[in-house]
């Protein structure tokens, strides 16, 4: 993903997640007028739509109306940012749960959440990046692991050297047009299965 300059306000789709209230007319006019897309919803849907970039959520009667927000803190598809209006430890401990990029605080101060939304937004996708990164390498070290644990099996039942265990392997990946780590999968697997099985 890209960083986000200001051209891209247009292109940003925002959920306002707020009780009908003058506040929450004032911040939907505001984001409007900065120039991204917004929708509006009350009480919050069970689920975040996935085309959506920013959520503006008020934190408040998530704790005391018990209002459920259904939100994967752990790898968010948008953006949470919290609406205040006072800072009660709980509601500040719930939003700390829901690791929200950022906060505004009412009455409405228009000036910051030009800056709070392009800042979030752009700390988002890098850590998304970071993410999809970690995924990539966790997944590479998984497969080599498995490679080297399929070298090991083969080594010791045809008593043959980590060279050759490894040459069958890319072998019968290139004849079966799949890959070594397939292969690898594969072997582990059959070994499992005869460990599994009763010994005479």
């Amino acid at each position: 993903m890209d960083p986000v300059v200001v051209k891209d306000l247009r292109k940003l789709r925002v959920l306002l997640l707020q009780p009908e209230s003058c506040e929450g007319e004032e911040l939907w006019q505001h984001l409007n007028r900065i120039g991204c897309l917004v929708r509006r919803n009350w009480p919050p849907p069970e689920q975040i739509p996935q085309d959506i970039d920013v959520v503006f959520v008020a934190a408040r009667p998530l704790v005391e109306d018990n209002i459920a927000l259904n939100w994967n803190a752990d790898d968010p598809h948008a953006v949470l940012i919290a609406i205040v209006d006072y800072e009660n430890p709980i509601v500040v401990e719930k939003m700390l749960r829901f690791r929200a990029q950022a906060a505004i605080s009412l009455p409405l101060q228009p000036l910051g959440i030009l800056s709070s939304v392009m800042l979030s937004v752009n700390n988002h996708r890098r850590e998304a990046r970071l993410r999809l990164r970690i995924n990539r390498l966790t997944a590479k070290l998984r497969a080599q692991r498995n490679i080297d644990k399929a070298k090991s099996i083969l080594m010791a039942a045809n008593k043959v050297s980590e060279e050759v265990a490894y040459s069958t392997l890319r072998e019968q990946a290139m004849n079966n047009r799949t890959t070594i780590e397939e292969i690898a999968e594969s072997v582990i697997r059959a070994n499992n299965m005869l460990n599994l099985l009763p010994s005479n």
